[in-house]
């Protein structure tokens, strides 16, 4: 199942790209490195949570992107409230359509969204539709939401956390902190003795030098571009850097930013595609 969301993931990612970036080859990018990043395909290939919610974040940046009738903000507020029921971590969608709504003054859309997140609180609560059958009440869906809340803030803020920003440090050189390195030799009685200890870096598995911090500094520049005259483009560079600054305080996983990592793509190859055509010029 994980493997055919990630498709579908990626298809998304296309259609977005189809939508916002100019020339076809272009538009292949950033789904081409999207399927090809390691941390995107470890986590479909254990069909993790994180896959699903990277799935509906996509999805609901793709219909706030393609359409502004009247019923595209109740699709873009179900898709949200599923990316939440999937991982409290896309938060980060919630005020990026009003924000979308205000540079494009749509004022139809900014209205209408307050009413409308109940939409999105709707959805999530019906996600719990086995807890509800299963005998379960109101009260106790509100007591598992706030021991799930207890958990994860305990997890981040009261177990020890590092420096704010280190989500970006991680993100920029695949550093994963201090570690200490221990050289094991196992004797002909198979017993095992440490021969040495010495103080070390430990690197992330899947980070990617190549496209990670090219598109955090894509995401930077397509902001720019977006907030000067292309507000069609607003919401990619916002969904990874909201993501990214939600992330930057606390203890953290590095999977943590995989529902933001189609959008830092799209902002890469949205920032080429503008290189390509002023090169032109």
């Amino acid at each position: 199942m994980g493997l055919l969301v990630s498709a579908s993931t990626l298809v998304v990612v296309f259609l977005i790209c189809r939508r916002l970036l100019a020339a076809f080859p272009i538009t292949m990018i950033p789904p081409l490195l999207l399927s090809l990043d390691i941390m995107y395909i470890q986590t479909s290939s254990l069909s993790l949570l994180d896959i699903y919610a990277t799935f509906f974040a996509a999805l609901s940046i793709m219909l706030l992107v393609s359409d502004e009738k009247k019923w595209s903000t109740p699709l873009v507020c179900i898709a949200i409230g599923l990316a939440l029921a999937c991982k409290w971590t896309t938060l980060f969608l919630v005020p990026i359509p009003p924000l979308y709504y205000a540079f494009r003054r749509n004022l139809r859309g900014l209205q209408s969204y307050p009413l409308l997140l109940t939409l999105t609180v709707a959805t999530y609560t019906a996600a719990y539709l086995g807890f509800f059958l299963a005998g379960n009440g109101v009260t106790d869906f509100v007591d598992l939401q706030w021991r799930i809340f207890e958990y994860h803030h305990r997890l981040r803020f009261q177990m020890g956390s590092p420096t704010p920003l280190w989500t970006l440090f991680n993100f920029l050189t695949g550093i994963e902190g201090p570690t200490q390195i221990q050289t094991l030799l196992v004797n002909p009685n198979m017993t095992v003795t440490v021969v040495g200890s010495g103080k070390g870096l430990s690197l992330i598995q899947t980070y990617n030098p190549l496209t990670w911090p090219l598109s955090f500094s894509a995401s930077i520049l397509a902001l720019y571009y977006s907030t000067r005259g292309d507000r069609r483009m607003l919401p990619i560079p916002l969904g990874f850097l909201f993501l990214l600054v939600s992330t930057s305080v606390g203890k953290h996983f590095i999977w943590y930013l995989l529902p933001g990592l189609p959008f830092a793509f799209i902002s890469l190859g949205y920032v080429m595609g503008r290189a390509y055509e002023e090169s032109g010029n």
